[in-house]
């Protein structure tokens, strides 16, 4: 099964590193936040890649190459205008073979997801989707509780949401493509409109996995900090990426 990362977009939260990094070769602990995410696929056996790429590809291309010494097998789709996350696997339509499904995984999220699991239930079930989900996500902002005058009876800042929530990795079988179109986006447009048609969407959900949005400059720090404490963070022999061992976490 063929593997999306989507590293397309401009990534205007990260600014000002993503003026002149794309935003997949932004360091977390010193590694390529999209170093993470091949490298959690590959552990789980998706070893065939597509990169959607709109800002620097020859920064990814010079640091992943073809793949090779990751274990993979590496793709690079150029998109030269954001087009929604939908939109931009759309336009990736020939890159999949046929009759087949795919997984798609955004480049700014960190997470152990149990993906084999995953894939096990989408082949078991027949899906036309399977969301992929996770528990216990902190929501950046505050939350608050009134009573009927309005007094604030209950406040917390970022609390960690406890019901099921889109882990912005997903697979969809190959009956998907009718339901994508430029500009789309999944989650706001295509898996809201596939449960409302009544088609076969499954959730999976994985409550001992822990998950991360990198999408701001803000979250830097945190991502950093997730990444040595499950085992991820790189132990450097040399002065490069591509020398550093690994835990396989």
């Amino acid at each position: 099964m063929k593997a999306i990362i989507l590293l397309a977009g401009h990534a205007k939260r990260m600014r000002p590193l993503s003026s002149y990094l794309n935003k997949g070769m932004i360091p977390v602990a010193g590694c390529p936040l999209a170093e993470y995410v091949l490298r959690s696929l590959v552990r789980q056996g998706f070893c065939d890649i597509i990169m959607a790429v709109t800002a620097f590809p020859e920064q990814l291309q010079y640091h992943f190459g073809d793949g090779s010494r990751f274990g993979a097998h590496i793709e690079y789709a150029l998109r030269p205008q954001p087009s929604g996350t939908a939109g931009e696997v759309h336009a990736l339509r020939p890159l999949i073979p046929p009759g087949e499904s795919f997984l798609v995984h955004y480049g700014d999220i960190l997470t152990n997801l149990d993906l084999q699991g995953m894939r096990a239930q989408h082949e078991a079930t027949g899906a036309l989707a399977t969301v992929g989900l996770v528990t216990d996500v902190q929501i950046h902002a505050g939350v608050a509780g009134l009573d009927k005058d309005n007094r604030v009876i209950y406040f917390e800042e970022k609390p960690q949401v406890g019901r099921p929530c889109h882990a912005a990795v997903d697979i969809f079988g190959p009956g998907i493509w009718p339901w994508l179109a430029p500009g789309l986006d999944f989650g706001y447009d295509v898996i809201p409109k596939l449960v409302a048609a009544g088609e076969n969407v499954r959730g999976f959900l994985d409550g001992s996995a822990w998950w991360l949005d990198v999408g701001r400059i803000s979250d830097l720090e945190d991502a950093a900090a997730l990444v040595h404490r499950v085992g991820w963070a790189p132990r450097f022999a040399g002065a490069d990426a591509g020398a550093g061992s690994w835990a396989q976490a």
